[in-house]
């Protein structure tokens, strides 16, 4: 990120930051279309309501609540043309509309009663709509609103009687209830429906970058591997070339042999990526024992460096998958003997605990950069000159230690030098030879 920029957040006015949107609402065209179909609906509720209990005998201020509806009515048909105008998407002032949407409801319930009126159920759809659409800070501020606009109302509310000046009768009340509970569920449903329908789009769209996102990690998979691979046959191929040269000029049984050597090296390393690919789809081989893993890794270093690896088996007969592991243990020691001095040695810790297997390897070298240790197992990212490592090393001990169901522990020593360890978990003696 540049100097000179800053979180978005951070650069609002502070009372953006305490009054604006929440992230469930932010943003969408859906969220400022309900609000103007809750709006549009509650306008006709009231209207409705008014009616009604006019036609069943009770005295309605029709100058002050019918003035209420039709300002609702106005700021709703301004507000449904201003939103189109800017293409639905309500960014700031949803606060200040559900503020004037309070004042309304209060004035209303205070011409009709005030907390015997049954429709100051209300409030609570009005909070609702704001605990989905408004930050914290603005919900509790609207929360302490609506507490004060309820005990003026129980201070100051006009009673609510019939047009005789009789009391409203307990059944009438009932009514009311049973209506105004319809209405307010209602109202939350169409609220969370539409959330609903939103949050099952953002699902969907979650799920297929999430489907992009393993296509691609399978690609890199795929390439790192081949890329790999082709590096290590190079060598090989390129000996056989000019000994086959050399056979041409100077036929002899050195320089055949050779040939030889090199071609078993090329099929070798053929098998091991037959062996990967069993391994990449859950083919994986019969499980062999640790020992055999571990000495048939050791053989394909060159004596030189196999004399500097001090190897402490504590699981000899333990039973782990063969497929992969051979070339994951040569990885960690070829990168341990190459971070560390010609004299130094590098150790190789093998034991058991619990229903795991760790390989622990350990050099003497400088240790990972923290850059290292941040992006450690991400493919072509390597702290060797250009030339001499491609970065694949420790992504496919990554790779082969997740397909397996076990993990890839990185650290710098204490004392110094670098820490890797490969868990993988134990097979039983009892266990079927095959996964």
């Amino acid at each position: 990120m540049p100097a000179h920029a800053s979180h978005p957040s951070l650069s609002q006015p502070r009372w953006q930051r305490w009054l604006g949107l929440s992230e469930v609402w932010a943003g969408g065209a859906l969220s400022a279309r309900v609000l103007v179909l809750l709006r549009w609906m509650a306008a006709a509720g009231q209207g409705l309501t008014l009616l009604i209990v006019s036609g069943m005998g009770v005295e309605v201020p029709w100058a002050a609540c019918g003035g209420a509806v039709l300002v609702t009515l106005v700021t709703n048909a301004l507000l449904e043309w201003w939103l189109r105008q800017i293409g639905w998407q309500l960014k700031e002032g949803f606060f200040h509309l559900v503020v004037w949407d309070a004042l309304t409801l209060t004035f209303l319930l205070h011409w009709t009663g005030g907390l015997q009126n049954p429709f100051a159920l209300f409030y609570l759809v009005q909070l609702t709509l704001a605990a989905v659409a408004l930050r914290a800070s603005a919900v509790i501020g609207l929360g302490l609103l609506t507490t004060l606009a309820c005990a003026w109302l129980w201070w100051k509310a006009v009673p609510l009687h019939m047009a005789d000046g009789s009391h409203v009768p307990e059944t009438l009340l009932t009514q009311g209830i049973f209506v105004a509970l319809v209405l307010a569920g209602g109202f939350v449903l169409a609220l969370l429906l539409a959330l609903r329908r939103r949050s099952h789009r953002l699902q969907r769209e979650r799920e297929r970058l999430r489907a992009e996102l393993d296509s691609r990690e399978r690609f890199l998979s795929v390439a790192a591997l081949a890329t790999g691979f082709a590096h290590e046959l190079s060598t090989p191929l390129g000996t056989i070339a000019l000994a086959a040269e050399e056979m041409r000029a100077h036929p002899d049984a050195a320089t055949a042999a050779v040939i030889a050597h090199e071609t078993t090296r090329c099929q070798q390393v053929l098998q091991r990526l037959r062996e990967l690919g069993q391994e990449a789809t859950g083919l994986s081989a019969a499980p062999c024992a640790v020992s055999q893993v571990v000495e048939t890794a050791l053989n394909e270093l060159p004596q030189a460096q196999r004399s500097r690896v001090q190897v402490s088996l504590r699981a000899t007969g333990s039973l782990v998958a063969c497929a992969g592991l051979r070339e994951a243990l040569l990885v960690l020691l070829r990168n341990a003997l190459l971070a560390s001095a010609d004299a130094d040695t590098v150790s190789l810790i093998v034991y058991e605990q619990a229903a795991q297997l760790r390989f622990m390897v350990e050099d003497r070298g400088a240790g990972f950069s923290p850059e290292m240790l941040r992006h450690w197992g991400e493919p072509f990212r390597t702290s060797r000159d250009p030339g001499i490592g491609m970065g694949l090393g420790l992504f496919f001990v990554r790779r082969l230690a997740a397909s397996m169901h076990g993990s890839v522990e990185v650290a710098n020593q204490p004392e110094g030098g670098a820490r890797v360890t490969l868990l993988l978990p134990r097979h039983s003696p009892q266990a079927p030879a095959a996964s």
